[in-house]
């Protein structure tokens, strides 16, 4: 039995592997394009684009982990039964169910690892990529200014340079721009402006060079404009550098962080899609987010986790075939099976963080339709001799096709 067992996980693993590999570069190389072009834009160093990918590797492992897993089986059960090793290995005495147990034991593993992955590991570094998006769109990178950017300044100002040197700290082409709330406008424009560092405290102030200021009142219509060859312009960039905690996001919590506080919006009876606006200084991250964004967050990772244990057993009757079926419909119609149960637990979660909707009642319900038709599906095969439940549907639905084709089709004329 041992040597039936490792033989069958050799043929699940090269394919998981493999596509483990590929999903994960198609998945780096879409976002690598995006981070470039936002690094292009903001005049950053392609090492941050590489620091913001690494840090969404985990991201992309988990969501191609089940489709590495589906497939190494299915592809597996395909070659057993195409060479006709699955009709000798039945004729042994060893079914199907016994033949499924090192695969199901493979996907206990990497259950484990995906809820590692998506419970601990992914919360911190989703929150490390969007502190390094924060600072790269802000304008601000390491005490610098970067070019073609308007930043907000806390004074009221928005500022943006038309080019940036040495870091972010030589400029050129500065703008400044403040409306009042009473209308008056005030513009500052520079030839050229320096970051100059000083102060016990760190602060940065801006020093500009062959400048204008200029003001308007709308209320008189007044302008008045001041010309300088040198000013100093206190900036407040630590200010602007700091990112908001962990936590501003369910995404950003940990499995055992969602846990309590989904445990504490049931036992203090919060429910509802609002979040905590004017939270406590030491209250806990998982107590700002709004209830039904917690309950979505937990349940849905609890629910994707474990519906990798069923994998196999969708996985295997999908493989099976004899030598007048199809070779891609197992293939397809899986995959699309998955996709669909996948994207049917991202909408509800979604839709239930929006809306307050009891995620943990549909959640869980389309996860006992799908363990349920998994488990079905996988009996029917092992039990029942004659052709597989899939071949069959595979009939039945190329008889839909051809009646639909035939309806379409142009009869011949007759002759008279």
């Amino acid at each position: 039995m041992k040597a039936i067992d490792s033989y069958l996980l050799r043929q699940v693993m090269p394919t998981l592997l493999i596509t483990l590999f590929i999903a994960a570069m198609i998945l780096s190389m879409d976002r690598l394009m995006r981070l470039l072009d936002i690094a292009v834009g903001n005049g950053v160093s392609t090492l941050v684009v590489f620091q913001m990918l690494f840090n969404m590797v985990p991201l992309f492992i988990a969501q191609a982990l089940p489709v590495g897993l589906f497939l190494g089986v299915l592809l597996a059960f395909r070659k057993l039964s195409a060479q006709s090793e699955l009709d000798a290995i039945n004729s042994s005495g060893v079914g199907i169910a016994r033949l499924i147990r090192p695969a199901v034991a493979l996907a206990f593993v990497l259950m484990a690892f995906n809820f590692l992955l998506s419970g601990y590991v992914q919360p911190y570094t989703r929150y490390a990529y969007r502190a390094i998006l924060f600072k790269v769109t802000s304008g601000v990178i390491e005490q610098g200014i970067g070019e073609g950017i308007f930043m907000h300044l806390p004074n009221g100002y928005t500022l943006r340079v038309d080019e940036s040197r040495k870091a972010g700290r030589d400029l050129y082409g500065v703008f400044a721009h403040k409306q009042e709330s009473d209308g008056r406008i005030t513009t500052l424009t520079a030839k050229q402006g320096e970051l100059i560092s000083g102060g016990l405290d760190g602060s940065v102030s801006l020093r500009l060079y062959n400048g204008n200021r200029s003001e308007w009142d709308p209320k008189t219509n007044a302008t008045s404009t001041l010309q300088f060859d040198g000013m100093d312009w206190p900036l407040n960039l630590a200010e602007l550098m700091r990112f908001r905690g962990r936590g501003g996001d369910e995404r950003e919590l940990t499995i055992a962080e969602l846990m309590r506080g989904y445990r504490y919006n049931l036992l203090s009876g919060r429910f509802g899609a609002e979040a905590d606006t004017n939270p406590e200084p030491e209250e806990p991250p998982e107590q700002i987010v709004a209830p039904s964004a917690v309950a979505a967050e937990f349940h849905y990772r609890l629910v994707f986790g474990l519906s990798m244990l069923f994998l196999p057993l969708l996985a295997a009757p999908m493989g099976i075939m004899t030598r007048r079926s199809s070779r891609s419909f197992g293939l397809v119609l899986g995959l699309s099976l998955i996709v669909s149960y996948h994207k049917c637990l991202e909408f509800t979660a979604a839709y239930s963080s929006a809306t307050g909707a009891p995620a943990g009642v549909i959640l869980w319900s389309l996860f006992a339709l799908f363990a349920i038709g998994c488990t079905y599906l996988f009996y029917r095969t092992d039990l029942k001799a004659g052709t597989p439940p899939v071949q069959k549907f595979e009939a039945a639905w190329l008889a839909v096709r051809d009646r639909i084709v035939s309806v379409f089709r142009r009869k011949p004329a007759v002759s008279t």
